[in-house]
């Protein structure tokens, strides 16, 4: 037998060879997708989530949409997207519009207050294109969020008897603003004589406003994502000595200030659930939550998102005056006996804009 024929014969078995091997392979593959063993496949990309005249999205896509639109938009257009500072998005109106209008309205906003997100960079372009798809789809309704899910998230981290009994530090509290740093997640504690910032906290995602206790000694900050923090001033480095997340999304926190009652209650208002909650005002313990969806102020038509903004604390009256935005009204909370509170209801205009940006950001 020649070389040249003898090179063939062995390159033919070693072809057979790998073609044996690789149907072997392929019958364990087979036989593993039969018995139903994991894929390498991500789940979430294989799963539609489809609505009628809207284009289609993969789960991962719809997921990471409605993460942009709880960042980016629903302070203005609703959890519910139902409307409120902002126009509602919901698909009988934007499915009309189609996909070139929306991604155009989004990129280059709009006179009437909608941000340019394109042409800011504050979104990409892939962004745009996904946001203008994802509004055309059916609003996913959010969780609730009730007593036991805010015990899951309470935390006192510094028991009050492990706190100072006095003030281990020189910061001038009587004359101290706290000023947020939203997009760094931080809050700035500025020298209102020097105007010089003292001390830098770091306190989550969207801070969102600061309010100081009665006595000056704790500083409340709540995020948009209905996360509070309550900082020991006293303390020799200010610390955080409790936390709580109240809801999925909130704007405003404040703690009582009526005579007797100092700093014994903080309440917090939620965008979503729309409700207000009290807590203890030494460990954010929550004590009771207050729905606030009801009837609206002149047309008197039930509304399923009536969002807390802006709460104040009376120095008159042991009261919160909680402001509820799509209703129309304001709240007077007397909180004399927590466990049955008594509250005035004052009809004020037939939607109550009132957002907690109106009142002051610094505390001093």
């Amino acid at each position: 037998m020649s070389k040249h024929v003898l090179a063939g014969v062995l390159a033919g078995f070693s072809l057979l060879g790998l073609a044996v091997a690789q149907a072997a392979v392929n019958a364990e593959n087979a036989n593993a997708a039969l018995k139903g063993e994991a894929t390498t496949i991500d789940p979430a990309s294989a799963q539609v989530v489809h609505t009628p005249g809207a284009p289609d999205l993969s789960a991962a896509e719809f997921e990471h949409a409605k993460e942009i639109y709880f960042q980016r938009c629903a302070g203005c257009h609703g959890v519910l997207r139902k409307g409120a500072t902002g126009k509602p998005l919901t698909p009988d109106i934007t499915q009309q519009r189609g996909q070139q209008f929306l991604e155009a309205l989004i990129t280059y906003g709009s006179p009437a207050g909608m941000p340019n997100w394109g042409t800011s960079n504050a979104l990409t372009k892939d962004e745009i294109t996904l946001m203008a798809k994802f509004i055309q789809h059916t609003p996913p309704t959010p969780p609730e969020w009730g007593m036991a899910q805010m015990k899951d998230t309470w935390h006192v981290l510094v028991k009050p008897e492990d706190r100072p009994t006095r003030q281990m530090n020189k910061l001038d509290l009587p004359n101290l603003f706290s000023v947020t740093l939203r997009d760094d997640g931080k809050i700035a504690l500025i020298d209102g004589n020097t105007k010089e910032i003292v001390k830098t906290i770091d306190t989550g995602y969207a801070v969102h406003i600061s309010r100081m206790s009665a006595s000056g000694r704790y500083l409340f900050v709540i995020g948009r994502d209905a996360k509070i923090d309550m900082i020991d001033l006293w303390a020799k480095e200010p610390t955080k000595v409790a936390e709580i997340k109240v809801g999925i999304e909130a704007r405003s926190v404040e703690t009582s200030k009526y005579k007797g009652y100092e700093d014994k209650y903080v309440i917090a208002g939620d965008y979503w659930p729309p409700q207000y909650t009290i807590m203890d005002g030494e460990t954010l313990e929550p004590l009771q939550i207050v729905s606030t969806r009801g009837m609206t102020v002149g047309t008197q038509e039930y509304h399923p998102e009536p969002r807390v903004a802006a709460i104040i604390a009376s120095h008159e009256h042991p009261e919160f005056i909680v402001n509820v935005k799509e209703t129309g009204k304001v709240m007077l909370v007397n909180y004399e006996d927590i466990d049955n509170l008594s509250t005035t209801i004052i009809g004020t205009a037939p939607s109550c804009m009132m957002a907690a940006g109106t009142s002051a950001t610094a505390t001093s």
